[in-house]
């Protein structure tokens, strides 16, 4: 091998070295930056040439060259952060952004609501997930949008009680059953003389179809051993009818029922009457609307939500719900690890608004870095599986978090300063090559 091909074989690891420092470079840069995955030169050596000795033909090495440079997709920490948008997976996968033509891949999950309420990231790509209607989310892939516009109201339509009723209450006399007091036609007696007539008495507040609150009093009477009347009255004074057919504050009474119980004290049947079939009725300006009452068994002798029984005691309610809400604002989001983003409204109302995917490659090492912390499908890569996070070997997503560089600090120094002293000791060969080449002609 002659001093030439020497000198070429040491400027072939100056190049190796240089590139090598180049890598370290570009993952130090980086050690900030949301998402990056570091990199990493893997060299290979030239062909070797043969040449003859003494012994026979042998092989001499001619110095090396950069083969890739792979991306190392390793988990990077998760730090907690303040914006309920930042995201950041935990396990395989990526996040899936579209500028309107082409998808990219990122672990970087810095997201926000732009003007027109979809999620995008820094470079305004919008991130892809399932949308949702009315709170159920869709099966299709598109751009991810919250509406910020105010959550519309809904009007009771069910109500639940748990409670428990005296067995020990008198059924002697049943002013409200009888008759004695005027709860019927809203021009008799008030929902005070109602409810301190009856056995038990507990209030529920439910909304109209404009968003507006009533409260519709039960009142219970007890009218056997084992058997109670119920009724579920309103403020005359808050419904729609002609003037002076109803009176403020007097009781209307919107459905009527009766309960049964066995001698466990459990409900055995329930019946319910609505007014309406009679007598309409609607709150001033709302729709017309009845709502059904589940107190354990339904009319036709079935289970039903909620659970009223009867036992030995004072009569007590201990829960009671309904299923409207009046028009709320959006004031946060959540995002919980299988990606759902929640609203919560200022009505009390959490609805689900949209569903992060993300998407899983037969090979992360063939992804294309395609700038801003984003990469590209390749053949190397193979096709993307896009699906839910937590299923399929994706990973799971964190709220108000992000995902921080893999870069190690401590790794890179020690891998620079091994550069540095290869690419010194090439430099010094090609050096003593040189020397050796000035010895030379001086011979001649």
């Amino acid at each position: 091998m002659s001093l030439f091909s020497t000198m070429n074989t040491s400027a072939s690891g100056l190049g190796t070295s240089s590139a090598n420092l180049g890598i370290i470079g570009d993952n130090i840069a980086n050690i900030n930056t949301t998402g990056y995955k570091k990199n990493r030169g893997e060299f290979a050596d030239f062909l070797p040439q043969t040449v003859f000795g003494m012994a026979g033909p042998s092989q001499l090495g001619t110095g090396a060259n950069l083969n890739q440079i792979a991306a190392i997709f390793a988990q990077g920490s998760i730090d907690q952060s303040e914006n309920a948008l930042d995201m950041a997976i935990s396990g395989d996968g990526f996040f899936v952004v579209r500028d309107g033509i082409n998808n990219y891949y990122s672990r970087a999950g810095a997201f926000f609501v732009d003007d027109a309420g979809f999620i995008v990231n820094a470079q305004g790509l919008n991130l892809q997930g399932y949308g949702a209607d009315q709170g159920t989310l869709g099966a299709t892939v598109q751009d991810l949008q919250v509406d910020l516009n105010p959550l519309a109201p809904a009007a009771t339509t069910e109500i639940q009680m748990n409670a428990l009723l005296s067995a020990e209450a008198d059924f002697a006399t049943t002013p409200l059953t009888s008759g004695t007091l005027d709860i019927v036609t809203g021009t008799g007696d008030t929902l005070e003389d109602a409810a301190n007539a009856a056995d038990f008495a507990t209030s529920v507040t439910v909304y109209d179809s404009l968003g507006q609150a009533h409260e519709v009093t039960i009142l219970y009477e007890r009218t056997g051993t084992n058997d109670y009347n119920w009724f579920a009255v309103v403020d005359a004074g808050e419904l729609d009818a002609p003037a002076g057919t109803y009176t403020a504050g007097d009781a209307f009474t919107i459905a009527s029922g009766t309960t049964t119980f066995d001698t466990a004290g459990d409900l055995t049947a329930f019946t319910q009457t609505n007014t309406s079939g009679a007598t309409a009725w609607n709150f001033v300006g709302a729709a017309a609307g009845d709502y059904v009452f589940d107190f354990g068994v339904d009319v036709a002798g079935n289970p039903a939500d909620g659970q009223v029984r009867l036992l030995s005691g004072e009569s007590a309610v201990s829960a009671i719900s309904q299923d409207g809400y009046p028009p709320g604002d959006l004031i946060s989001l959540s995002v919980d690890t299988e990606g759902v983003i929640t609203g919560q409204f200022s009505n009390g109302q959490d609805i689900q608004l949209g569903r992060v995917v993300l998407a899983r490659f037969p090979s992360n090492a063939g992804l294309e870095r395609a700038g801003n912390t984003l990469f590209r499908e390749t053949p190397a890569s193979g096709q993307p599986a896009i699906g839910q996070p937590d299923t399929g070997g994706r990973g799971k997503v964190i709220g108000n978090a992000l995902e921080k560089s893999n870069v190690d600090l401590e790794d890179e120094f020690v891998n620079m300063i091994t550069s540095q002293r290869t690419y010194q000791a090439n430099a010094r060969m090609i050096g003593t090559a040189n020397d050796t080449l000035q010895e030379l002609v001086q011979l001649v």
